[in-house]
């Protein structure tokens, strides 16, 4: 009785598979189809970034609950007359880390060993739907139009699919700003033309060699420039006095030199200090001992202290955050444009 019920169950099992195969094949049900939402899109249709430095563009995709991974695809990249934009698909080689930067090398060997150079095109579309303009993209190999007689910019499609769906998002724009290869800069990002003199970003506890007056931001007491001298790996310090003579870089003699940025091979004379460095500066977006409190700058202090009136100890202070996005031989020139510092004792 019992192996006779056994059997009558199998037998309806096989009916009900056989039945319910049947019917999916009658329907035409497909398979583990993914979910597509014809609302996937771009949150920003506008992308701005700084020719010149490599600039990730995240959290600018809304998936709409549809399945994931998508499949991202970059599409008929055009100037804005409709013609293709080659330069910006070009392949150019660029660094990328392939071990983590920590601020704590010891060498530019170091450094060197972490990262390695690889081709990507200057415009580009990651797996995840994020942008990068690379640091490759530059004034000469992609013409900002900002400010010119010919506005306009690059457009450029997306692809976006999954097994369950696609669409094509059109007309997505990309109007670059001009190359800035510093910052603070005293050029517009728009028109390149000069604008307000880079101050330090703290001037404290100077007093003027003639003046006896203290040294300060709002009197603009300090101008700060930036040149480019080569096109090597070097970063050199200078301070000139109000008539643009170099001063002694020793009367800074509070100044943790060893520590002032990441650099190596310090070379101390009397007009300057000089290091090699790795570009850009800082290297990557990360506190440490070298930069300011979220990493994005580097920040350098210079100090001296001296015995003022009535004994009391005075510590004069000039410090400033800074990046530089280009390699090259950087010098940086600190101007004491209306009186020297004071560096004697009172007595």
């Amino acid at each position: 009785m019992k192996f006779r019920t056994i059997c009558i169950y199998l037998a309806f099992a096989a009916v009900i598979i056989s039945t319910a195969t049947g019917c999916k094949k009658w329907l035409d049900i497909p398979a583990d189809v993914d979910y597509f939402s014809e609302k996937v899109d771009y949150t920003t249709k506008t992308f701005s970034p700084v020719l010149g430095r490599t600039t990730v563009i995240t959290n600018i995709f809304n998936y709409d609950n549809s399945s994931l991974p998508l499949t991202f695809q970059l599409l008929n990249v055009r100037k804005a007359d409709g013609t293709p934009a080659d330069n910006l698909t070009k392949v150019q080689p660029v660094w990328v880390w392939s071990t983590a930067y920590d601020g704590k090398e010891t060498s530019l060997q170091q450094i060197l060993d972490k990262r390695k150079k690889e081709d990507h095109p200057l415009w580009e579309l990651r797996k995840s739907g994020d942008l990068i303009l690379w640091q490759s993209a530059t004034n000469a190999s992609v013409p900002a139009y900002q400010g010119s007689t010919n506005p306009g910019g690059y457009l450029f499609d997306v692809k976006v699919s999954n097994s369950g769906g696609e669409k094509t998002i059109k007309d997505l724009l990309l109007n670059p700003l001009r190359e800035m290869p510093y910052e603070p800069t005293n050029m517009d990002v728009i028109s390149s033309l000069p604008k307000d003199s880079i101050l330090p970003s703290e001037l404290s506890g100077m007093i003027g060699q003639n003046t006896r007056k203290a040294l300060s931001n709002e009197n603009k007491d300090v101008y700060i420039y930036f040149k480019r001298t080569g096109n090597g790996n070097s970063l050199t310090f200078k301070f000139l006095d109000k008539n643009k003579n170099p001063m002694n870089v020793n009367d800074f003699k509070g100044t943790k030199w060893a520590e002032l940025i990441h650099g190596f091979n310090m070379q101390k004379t009397g007009d300057y200090v000089r290091y090699d460095v790795a570009y850009p500066i800082p290297l990557v977006k990360l506190p440490t001992k070298y930069t300011n409190g979220d990493g994005s700058r580097a920040m350098v202090e210079f100090s001296y202290s001296r015995i003022g009136f009535n004994g009391i100890r005075e510590t004069g202070k000039l410090k400033f955050n800074f990046s530089i996005f280009r390699e090259g031989d950087w010098e940086i020139d600190f101007h004491f444009r209306n009186d020297t510092p004071r560096f004697q004792d009172e007595y």
